[in-house]
């Protein structure tokens, strides 16, 4: 039986949009979720990111974050408790992807080796996204490039957002699903006009907002959208209202 992911939202926060789209959509902050994702098949089940609580992340950030509901509700939708995940995909280690980490006692994460180097050791630009408290000591398994978890399982490699982002292609009964990875929303992969610039040549993907290396996260922004049959945008509000992907499946 093909994969099914359930999108869960414990939390959401105000983002400025400029930050999930580059050059585009300045002056609009409204409230985007941060999901996990919990992805099953017939034999296994494991987690796509952690999210966070408001009580954590209202500490590291000027906008306003609220809960929705506790990290353990969540997991009850999908009948699962802390303790029964064994494993996680981290996607990067920017605070709203992994703050509830060490709320799985059971689990170990998997991260790319570029990514673990650069979050004990971030440009100074960075350092308020990375906290070493949040995800220090996880029990890790350390990857490099992309990577098969499993059969219908392959982590891609998105650099640029972060230097070890990575993305998650599962096979589904509608396709090939990606969870980004990296922060945006589903204008990043429908751009229209409307940036700093004026050209006759619109761009096929907007990188996100916020990006160590711009041209690259463009490059996955474009490997992501060429490779997806379904794209799962880590802060598109349709998040909120998924309860499972693919709906018919």
């Amino acid at each position: 039986m093909p994969w099914k992911i359930f999108p869960l939202v414990p939390s959401e926060m105000v983002i400025e949009m400029g930050r999930m789209t580059y050059l585009r959509n300045h002056g609009k902050a409204p409230w985007l979720p941060c999901p996990f994702f919990i992805v099953k098949g017939d034999e296994e089940t494991f987690m796509v990111d952690t999210s966070g609580s408001a009580r954590v992340m209202s500490k590291l950030r000027v906008e306003p974050v609220r809960d929705l509901m506790s990290f353990e509700e969540a997991l009850a939708r999908v009948d699962l408790k802390p303790e029964d995940i064994s494993l996680v995909v981290l996607t990067h280690l920017m605070y709203d992807h992994c703050a509830n980490a060490k709320l799985l006692p059971n689990a170990r994460f998997v991260i790319q080796k570029k990514e673990l180097e650069y979050a004990e050791s971030p440009h100074p630009l960075f350092a308020g996204a990375y906290q070493p408290h949040l995800f220090g000591g996880l029990n890790f398994e350390v990857i490099e490039g992309d990577h098969q978890l499993m059969p219908g399982i392959d982590i891609i490699h998105s650099p640029g957002h972060s230097p070890g982002c990575q993305s998650v292609a599962v096979k589904t009964s509608a396709g090939t699903a990606v969870i980004t990875g990296f922060c945006c929303v589903m204008d990043n992969f429908e751009p229209e006009s409307g940036s700093a610039w004026v050209s006759q040549r619109l761009p096929e993907v907007i990188p996100p907002g916020i990006h160590t290396d711009m041209l690259q996260a463009y490059e996955s922004a474009l490997r992501v959208k060429n490779l997806a049959d379904i794209i799962i945008p880590m802060h598109d509000p349709i998040m909120a209202g998924k309860e499972k992907i693919p709906e018919g499946g």
